[in-house]
């Protein structure tokens, strides 16, 4: 079988975030590779199967263009990444190809699938889009692939020959992750990807787990990705092993907290270490999951930045959130971060429940106190079936919005009563021009540079964030 994977192309211009399991809009000048393809596409080689990728988002294509490649290529399917919030307008996809073969069998995938409400009603108004893989997606797309009745494939929904909508139940998951292969990275301009947080490029994403330990109420990982699983060691080797065979000198680790299996992580350095493959890299960690130790080797095998989530300063919303952390645990492990001299970059996130005017300025005073090398401000998004959603819809505070402008940059879609969506996002947007463009901040940063790649990013991130945050209008 010929396969075409397919990252679809961008909302309005703006690149979208749908790789595992994200959504909405980038906040800085950033490229990531679209990883659960890459994933497939291993998958896919390890099947037999003949497959090409195609990453229409980050090459700036348009539905002609992938209309183009589809019929130059000609497949037998096209399997395309989505997320809830442009769920109806990737489906673009499934058009494009059906226009070039009506023949082409069409899927869509997304680990945060589940935030698609009514996918049987969506799917009987997309024509064009003869599968949604429900659930963890890789399992039954092969099993189609491979042949199989699709009355027989647990984990999605499809139209009969009589155009009947059909689910088969919950998807099976991969259990074993090495089961599906190692994800490909040759068939990527690998040039073209980028992240401001790293040192050196061309960069890559790598991705040694699925799922979360924790379960914070609005997030897509801990509701739909458990348990939390990793690819062996030799697995992740073997994929980096094809990453320095192409030049690529810079990793982002995309698990959502790297170090929670701390034992897998001083093996995978060990051996980082011992097969000198050189890369400078960065990932993701819960805060309470580092120690001085951990860091040491990590920081030896080339990390050089840690991304912590600490979404709130206040007790209080971290409780509400389910979060599990402490105010203190968070502080602790920036500190420790920078005092191990490795960067931080920290997640914030406004709009939880019980926020106010002054846990957001708590917050921001919180990162201006810890001087974070890199910080995001996010607007807290109701994704359908997560605990945030379901309580707003239960208490009447979520509000009619677009799906496209569901979005950690845009106008919130619930109100609470002593705290505006307005507020929220004015709040939101003075904060990263008070951060970010503070003479200070500046200087320091001009003062750490490591790299001239670290010196064009802070150039074009700033451009980005005049842009973004200063001249743009906001729906």
């Amino acid at each position: 079988m010929k396969v075409m994977l397919m990252d679809p192309p961008r909302f309005m211009g703006h690149p979208i975030g749908r790789i595992l399991g994200s959504f909405g809009t980038n906040k800085a000048d950033q490229a990531w590779p679209p990883y659960d393809l890459q994933i497939m596409a291993g998958y896919c080689r390890k099947n037999g199967h003949d497959f090409r990728l195609l990453d229409a988002n980050n090459l700036k294509l348009s539905y002609e263009d992938v209309f183009n490649e589809i019929k130059i290529y000609s497949p037998d399917w096209v399997i395309y990444l989505t997320c809830f919030p442009n769920f109806i307008l990737d489906a673009q996809t499934a058009s494009a190809a059906k226009r070039a073969d009506r023949n082409i069998k069409t899927a869509c995938m997304s680990l945060s699938i589940y935030s698609v409400q009514s996918p049987e009603v969506q799917l009987s108004k997309l024509p064009d889009l003869d599968f949604i893989a429900w659930g963890e997606p890789e399992v039954p797309l092969m099993q189609l692939i491979n042949g199989l009745e699709p009355q027989k494939v647990k984990g999605i929904y499809y139209r009969d020959a009589d155009g009947r909508i059909n689910f088969t139940g919950e998807s099976q998951k991969a259990v074993n992750l090495d089961d599906l292969g190692v994800p490909v990275h040759s068939v990527l301009p690998v040039n073209i990807y980028k992240c401001p947080v790293s040192l050196s490029r061309p960069m890559t994403i790598v991705n040694c787990s699925r799922g979360c330990t924790n379960w914070c109420v609005h997030c897509q990982a801990g509701a739909f990705q458990r348990p939390v699983r990793y690819r062996s060691v030799d697995n992740v080797l073997e994929e980096l092993r094809e990453i320095k065979s192409l030049g690529i000198k810079e990793i982002k680790f995309y698990d959502c907290s790297l170090p929670t299996n701390a034992e897998f992580t001083k093996q995978l350095c060990s051996r980082m270490i011992s097969e000198k493959f050189g890369f400078t890299w960065n990932c993701n960690a819960r805060a309470e999951m580092l120690n001085e130790d951990l860091l040491k080797i990590m920081k030896t095998a080339g990390c050089h930045s840690i991304s912590i989530g600490c979404e709130s300063s206040d007790p209080q919303v971290l409780k509400n959130m389910r979060k599990n952390e402490t105010p203190q645990q968070i502080e602790d492990a920036v500190r420790l971060v920078k005092r191990m001299g490795m960067r931080v970059l920290m997640y914030l996130t406004f709009g939880l429940e019980g926020e106010t005017k002054k846990t957001m300025e708590e917050t921001y005073k919180f990162a201006k106190r810890l001087k974070p090398e890199f910080v995001t401000f996010g607007i807290v998004v109701p994704a359908p079936g997560t605990p945030f959603y379901n309580s707003l819809e239960k208490k009447g505070q979520l509000r009619n919005k677009d799906l496209e402008w569901q979005d950690p940059n845009a106008m919130p879609s619930f109100s609470y009563p002593a705290l505006s969506p307005e507020e929220i996002l004015n709040f939101t947007r003075a904060a990263y021009r008070s951060y970010y463009f503070d003479t200070g901040y500046i200087l320091n940063r001009i003062r750490t540079l490591r790299s001239f790649t670290e010196f064009k990013a802070g150039v074009t991130n700033a451009l980005k964030m005049a842009r973004r945050y200063i001249l743009e209008r906001v729906k």
